[in-house]
């Protein structure tokens, strides 16, 4: 589920609720900074436990490692690190909800919305971000971690590219409406 309000930071006028069971997936991107400064793999045993609260305890070793190989393989190719929420935030940062889409696009990895992600992300090879991926969501899909990839419309609206339009957002229980303006 997403939802819109003003942040404190300019950048991003949207903020991304992200479902409980998608937090220690982003939470491995987002233990990678600390990874950089202490090389403790120590850091990534509270998202590999949160994980195995939605699958197996060898499923959510797999997802932290396949979450690895990706993270290292986008942050080299983009020469930057993301924009991160703090760790156990469900709010995520636009990078993150990008992550998540380019995760969940790689199912049909030619599509518009998995381009667009891969762009935003700053990524060069698609390919590679859509093998790497594409493993990593089978594994997503072993456990009942949430996650509804979004049309290109709202990707569009949350990420403030490409033609803005009136989208509507289905919530658990009752539509909501957005208006998103130039």
């Amino acid at each position: 589920m997403r939802e819109a309000f003003p942040t404190s930071n300019l950048r991003e006028p949207v903020a991304v609720l992200l479902h409980p069971s998608m937090v220690p997936v982003i939470d491995v991107f987002r233990s990678l900074d600390s990874l950089d400064d202490h090389y403790d793999l120590a850091l990534l045993d509270a998202p590999e436990q949160a994980l195995a609260n939605y699958t197996t305890a060898e499923t959510a070793k797999g997802i932290v490692s396949d979450l690895l190989l990706l993270a290292f393989s986008l942050t080299r190719q983009r020469g930057r690190s993301f924009s991160h929420r703090p760790l156990g935030s469900r709010h995520g940062s636009t990078d993150e909800y990008c992550l998540l889409v380019l995760i969940g696009s790689s199912r049909n990895p030619v599509s518009e919305v998995a381009l667009e992600a891969t762009a935003y992300l700053g990524a060069v090879s698609l390919d590679a971000m859509a093998t790497l991926a594409g493993e990593l969501v089978r594994q997503i899909d072993l456990g009942a971690l949430a996650f509804q990839l979004p049309d290109l419309s709202e990707f569009r609206a949350i990420t403030g590219c490409g033609t803005h339009e009136e989208v509507l957002i289905e919530a658990a229980l009752t539509k909501a409406e957005f208006n998103f303006r130039n």
